[in-house]
């Protein structure tokens, strides 16, 4: 009977969800992911995790991420084919012309990383553009899904809770995103290109910049990811605190002051309180399943154009490419870093719907 009434409960909470707007999360999503979110639509997706129908195994998660990866070589071994080939002829013509001069000889080496710089500069360009399409992505789920969290967690008594994590939204997306989107991401485009001309040109200067600007999104990104997780760690451990005493506060002064009917009102209130914190779980749950089938493709694709580029200056480097080499390395460098500022970027969204998920578990 109560299983029963708790099942209507949720359910009445699910249909007053707004689902064209959820739906509107997913759209962008490919058929391989999509058909890994469920294949239907966002409302019915929750629906079917709260009833135990819809399961995401470990292995679907794994045989994503190789996909992932698969793809991603694929599409980058035109790059490496062409970095090493450029390589390869540059060593020919260097090799037949054995009476030419320093100056021509540098003049070769120079027309050759100018050409590896273009080829992988457009496949940086791509990496960024899509770096920001991710950011984006991200910003408009928590904009969609935390106040939804949030709500659902206020209606269950997390009054508090809710108050205190309502301002972690704006911080998350106008100022963290934000500040990866427009600072952080132009800075490493920036190093990107100093790092490349440093590696043509031998410029110290240039190199020392790239280095520069490289440790600063370091600092930055590592400053406000500390920050960010510390406050939202202990402000959500102390506020479901006190919103779990008011909580069972209440549940006491129904139960013992209520005549009569005292003890079904607070059996009522925990099949409420129950009801929406099974809602607020599956959907956070289904937030955390449409993050990583966001985040997860756009780090795999950076951790692999990055190993391309490293494996490039690991085989240029014996035919004596070692301009060629210090171009592809610094270039190498920045996409690496790219690829763990957006990893960083998910894993905080990651923490913070777990906190939210977690956060009201004590109000019961």
């Amino acid at each position: 009977m109560t299983v029963r009434a708790e099942s209507d409960f949720a359910d009445d909470i699910l249909g007053s969800l707004d689902g064209g707007e959820l739906n509107g999360l997913i759209a962008g999503l490919t058929d391989e992911q999509y058909d890994l979110f469920g294949g239907r639509d966002f409302v019915s997706v929750v629906s079917g995790i709260l009833s135990g129908e819809l399961r995401l195994d470990f292995s679907d998660v794994l045989s994503f991420v190789l996909s992932a990866v698969g793809s991603s070589l694929s599409s980058l071994a035109a790059l490496l084919a062409s970095v090493v080939g450029i390589a390869v002829v540059c060593s020919a013509t260097g090799a037949f012309g054995g009476g030419r001069t320093e100056g021509i000889r540098k003049a070769v080496h120079f027309a050759a990383a100018a050409c590896i710089t273009v080829v992988a500069g457009i496949a940086a360009m791509s990496m960024f553009v899509m770096c920001a399409d991710t950011l984006s992505a991200l910003s408009a789920q928590i904009n969609v899904l935390a106040p939804l969290l949030l709500t659902l967690m206020a209606g269950t008594g997390g009054t508090n809770t809710a108050s205190v994590f309502s301002p972690t939204v704006s911080v998350l997306t106008s100022g963290l995103f934000n500040l990866i989107s427009s600072v952080l991401m132009p800075m490493l485009i920036a190093a990107f290109v100093f790092g490349a001309i440093a590696g043509i040109t031998g410029e110290v200067g240039l190199g020392k910049m790239s280095s520069f600007m490289r440790s600063s999104v370091k600092w930055l990104f590592g400053t406000g990811f500390f920050l960010l997780s510390a406050v939202m760690s202990v402000q959500g451990i102390t506020a479901s605190v006190f919103d779990g005493l008011s909580v069972r506060g209440a549940k006491f002064a129904i139960g013992k002051y209520v005549p009569v009917i005292g003890g079904y009102m607070s059996d009522g209130f925990n099949l409420i309180v129950s009801g929406g914190i099974a809602v607020r779980n599956a959907l956070g749950y289904a937030a955390l399943l449409l993050l990583l089938l966001t985040i997860l493709p756009a780090v795999m694709q950076i951790a692999v154009f990055a190993l391309c580029l490293k494996l490039a200056a690991a085989l240029t480097e014996p035919l004596g490419g070692g301009v060629i080499g210090g171009v592809l390395q610094n270039m190498g460098k920045t996409a690496s870093l790219a690829g763990g500022v957006m990893f960083g970027a998910g894993f905080l969204h990651f923490v913070f719907v777990l906190i939210l998920m977690a956060a009201g578990n004590v109000f019961i």
